[in-house]
């Protein structure tokens, strides 16, 4: 299996209007596939193309993007090997499945959540925004090999519970200032809850997205 071609398992829901429309990538939480997400998807976005990959690494059987070395402590070698597999994903089905590459979406919980910022901090020219639920910060230091990229007109929504103890906020305050010293566009909101999605949460950014 190469994750930088189609061969890794994944769905694709197009849209009726596939090249128009906006195509969400939904990027699972640990232990989950690539059908997870998919009512997430469309709760956010009834008109978008969706796809959805399987995460490729396997930590204690589960199904993930990157191993969770210990709390707030990732493999950031996978997650680089992640990020670059992912763009190169992106572009391989955006050729296979007619999608505009230029207006994709990084949609992701936990673990996916943290790929998914993680992408565009990295792999800034794959998505023109990101939609994290139940985050963290995974680099200390993002490793930046071209310089710091400019994500002006990037926007990025982060969604987390008051009590998740896998998104403290300290982190989550440095990631939210990243962004925005590099010019995204970042609303941050916070449930009152712990490590899940708020359907009030989905609500809004859904009324923003459109």
């Amino acid at each position: 299996m190469n994750p930088r071609d189609l061969s890794r398992p994944h769905v694709w829901e197009p849209s009726k209007d596939v090249s128009g429309s906006r195509t969400l990538l939904l990027l699972h939480g640990s232990g989950a596939d690539e059908f997870d997400l998919l009512p997430l998807g469309r709760a956010l976005d009834p008109n978008a193309n969706l796809l959805s990959p399987r995460g490729l690494r396997k930590s204690d059987g589960a199904n993930r993007f990157f191993k969770l070395l210990e709390q707030d402590t990732y493999d950031e070698k996978e997650v680089i090997d992640n990020s670059a597999e992912l763009a190169d994903f992106l572009w391989a089905a955006s050729g296979e499945y007619g999608f505009n590459p230029d207006n994709v979406y990084a949609v992701g919980f936990s673990n996916g959540a943290n790929a998914s910022t993680s992408l565009l901090l990295l792999q800034p020219d794959s998505v023109q925004g990101v939609v994290a639920f139940g985050n963290n910060k995974v680099f200390e230091d993002t490793p930046f090999k071209k310089g710091l990229p400019d994500l002006t007109g990037k926007r990025v929504w982060l969604a987390n519970g008051a009590i998740d103890e896998y998104s403290p906020q300290y982190r989550v305050d440095k990631l939210i200032a990243e962004f925005r010293q590099l010019g995204a566009q970042v609303e941050f909101l916070l449930h009152p809850g712990g490590h899940t999605i708020s359907k009030d949460h989905v609500q809004q950014i859904r009324r923003e997205l459109s």
